[in-house]
């Protein structure tokens, strides 16, 4: 259980407010009603762990009562224990809700919740926030501490759509007890889905861990975990965790995932599978539908064909090496013994030979497939074009789209808006945030302009050859038809999404544009109602729009 280590207090004074002149006693015989804790609060709000416990100190001067008013689910403590006790029940000398009147009061929260510690006094001679009565000045003050369960993780795994096991906080599974534990039976190359449910002790993250998977730990909510390796495992653990900060405490709890896997070898066919793949290094790369055993000397059997039209180039390349990825052994990765650029067509083939599975699967020939070429950027501002900088707390928020680099000239200068433009840090395809665009039900004003700032000073654009590109998700209900990207040196991109599928990002890329160099004006987003004014609400995400570099054969 957690400790107070920092003994850091806030001191609040509040002193009588008669005339000196009709006040006679000597230097320090005054009334002031003061406290001290030990625990940090600008205000009077509290955080705390369960079975954890705060001092509050009374340092009123010249009270004439006090009495520290306890709830139930908390404890007064005597002053014996230390920040080194573990357990603190031996220490107890009341159970609220009750009183008492020392100036010390080291108060233990044994049940969650919001408790209400409350510190009563009279006094002689009026005090700040006192209430003359009965011939006194009363005064209360009140301490809200909000008291954080301990966390319990509560998960399920399924299989497809059939749930294998669901935990519960009443579980707290053994290592001792796995010879009792289900056993699942899957397939070299099946998945299993791992979700996290813990809402107990208010968690803001996880980590799963995992044996035998492709996948050893991961933050995700919901892991999606495939097996290769013959063999049987168990599953791994979840630990739910609460990051320390003002607004809650410290903690997290590990609980073992109650599940043996047993992975049998795969009645499938062992396949190529996905996209093919060049990396910026012109390795081409593939997946296959299980982890492989071996591969040596199958080079020969790629067939590796590269076509140009503009520059008449069509032959076939060999392939120098195949080899399994390091990091990824259902991967394999070709190298050639020829450049090739990305403004080729280039399709692999393989003929079967003898690549073979751990589980003693042989790979099916397939092809020719086409390759998706790599492409790399132009805008090579950090963050710029992906919505990346926080606003930074000066200008208008509104106005700026809760971010740096850019001006929404239609928002509205307040939070009531229309605000068609904001920075999404909850929803994003790359980085750590996106532009959302969402309208009124009024539909898209006549038009909505996100203004980017100086576009040359940023990152000026070569002449050259490039593909202008970007990602975006469209809500189920978006009815749009376009959107357009402008340099305002009169270069407009627009993007047609009429048929572009909704509730998926999807990377949108234009036919290949040559540029003259660009090292003035602004990268602008427009949106208007062209074409487009249905009188509902409109909502979309855009996250990094670049200008791929075409490269020449």
């Amino acid at each position: 259980m957690k400790k107070i280590l920092i003994l850091t207090g806030i001191l609040l004074t509040s002193l009588f407010s008669c005339n000196q002149d009709d006040y006679e006693a000597p230097y320090g015989d005054y009334s002031s009603f003061n406290w001290l804790t030990t625990e940090n609060s600008e205000e009077t709000d509290y955080v705390i762990s369960i079975n954890d416990f705060i001092g509050f100190y009374n340092l009123s001067n010249n009270p004439l009562t006090s009495s520290w008013n306890i709830p139930e689910g908390t404890s007064f403590l005597n002053n014996e224990f230390t920040d080194g006790n573990d357990e603190y029940s031996e220490f107890v000398t009341a159970n609220g809700p009750t009183n008492s009147n020392q100036s010390q009061a080291n108060i233990l929260f044994t049940t969650p919740g919001i408790k209400e510690i409350s510190l009563n006094s009279t006094f002689k001679d009026s005090v700040t926030d006192g209430v003359f009565l009965d011939d006194v000045w009363k005064v209360e003050k009140k301490f809200t501490v909000d008291v954080f369960a301990d966390i319990n993780p509560v998960f399920k795994v399924l299989k497809g759509d059939v749930e294998i096991i669901s935990i519960t906080e009443n579980d707290m599974p053994l290592d001792a007890n796995s010879a009792s534990w289900t056993t699942i039976s899957i397939e070299a190359g099946e998945e299993l889905t791992f979700v996290d449910l813990t809402t107990i002790g208010r968690p803001d993250n996880r980590t799963w861990t995992f044996n035998g998977g492709n996948i050893e730990s991961t933050n995700s909510e919901t892991a999606v975990v495939s097996y290769f390796t013959l063999g049987t495992f168990k599953a791994g653990s979840i630990t739910a965790k609460r990051n320390n900060s003002e607004t809650q405490p410290a903690g997290e709890t590990i609980k073992l995932i109650p599940l043996n896997i047993q992975v049998v070898p795969s009645s499938q066919p062992f396949v190529q599978v996905g996209k093919i793949n060049e990396d910026v290094s012109e390795v081409i790369s593939f997946k296959v539908s299980g982890q492989i055993e071996t591969l040596t000397g199958e080079e020969g059997n790629f067939v590796v064909h590269v076509t140009n039209t503009a520059s008449g180039f069509d032959k076939n390349i060999d392939v120098n090496s195949a080899t399994i990825n390091s990091s990824d052994l259902t991967q394999i990765d070709l190298t050639l013994s020829e450049p090739i650029f990305n403004s080729d067509i280039v399709t692999v083939e393989y003929i079967k030979g003898n690549i073979v599975s751990v589980d003693t699967r042989v790979l099916e020939s397939f092809g020719p497939i086409n390759v998706i070429m790599n492409f790399e950027g132009a805008m090579n501002v950090e963050g710029f074009t992906g919505y990346e900088a926080e606003w930074s707390g000066s200008g208008n928020q509104f106005k700026k789209a809760n971010t740096e680099g850019y001006f929404a000239q239609h928002n509205a200068n307040k939070e009531a808006g229309p605000l068609y433009y904001w920075r999404d840090t909850a929803f994003k395809k790359e980085g750590n945030s996106s532009m959302k665009f969402e309208t009124t039900d009024a539909g898209i004003p006549s038009l909505a302009r996100l203004q980017g700032g100086s576009f040359g000073s940023l990152s000026p654009v070569s002449a050259g050859s490039y593909v202008p590109a970007v990602w975006v998700y469209l809500d189920s209900g978006n009815t749009m038809t376009s959107f357009q990207f402008n340099f305002t040196t009169d270069t407009a991109f627009v993007f047609d999404i009429s048929t572009t599928p909704r509730n998926e990002w999807v990377r949108l890329k234009l036919t290949e544009v040559t540029l003259p160099d660009i090292n003035t004006g602004r990268l602008d987003l427009n949106i208007s109602d062209s074409g487009q004014a249905d009188a509902i609400v409109q909502k979309l995400w855009l996250d990094s729009f670049d200008l791929l570099i075409v490269e020449k054969r």
